[in-house]
């Protein structure tokens, strides 16, 4: 395969299964593994009827971006222990989490994104929405999505 390979990671078992399973048909590739987080207000208006003014947000926020720094670079550390070439991006999102991968895929030409499924269905999926039904939805571009093992 000719390309990055954009990885997501969030630290859940899906996730991690995906990027070993992504190991086994991609690598070597250059990777890189993304965790997308949201500023709180971001965060808290998607969960309530509008807008949010949160005391001390700004520090939720960076506590945020560092948490999610340090998940892509384990993830990162995974994907170098299947064969990746890879490397750790932490992007911010203002809107859905979908959108922010979407987009980092777009601005590194990604050749293909990789995600994991938690496999919900019915009603929880559509409460809980899905991160990687946005990202085949909106991509673009190709998307694997490795589904749960069980």
């Amino acid at each position: 395969m000719a390309g990055l390979a954009l990885l997501c990671y969030d630290g859940s078992e899906p996730a991690k299964s995906a990027i070993a399973k992504a190991g086994e048909l991609l690598a070597p590739t250059p990777a890189l593994v993304v965790t997308a987080w949201q500023p709180a207000t971001v965060a808290l208006a998607s969960y309530s009827w509008g807008p949010a003014v949160l005391p001390e947000g700004d520090k939720l926020d960076r506590r945020a971006a560092e948490s999610a720094g340090r998940t892509a670079g384990e993830g990162s550390e995974l994907a170098r222990a299947v064969g990746f070439d890879s490397e750790p991006a932490a992007v911010e999102s203002v809107g859905p989490l979908w959108q922010a991968i979407v987009d980092a895929a777009a601005e590194r030409d990604a050749a293909v994104i990789v995600a994991g499924s938690r496999g919900l269905r019915g009603l929880k999926s559509v409460v809980l929405g899905s991160v990687s039904s946005g990202v085949v939805n909106h991509a673009g571009r190709p998307v694997l999505v490795i589904p749960p093992e069980d």
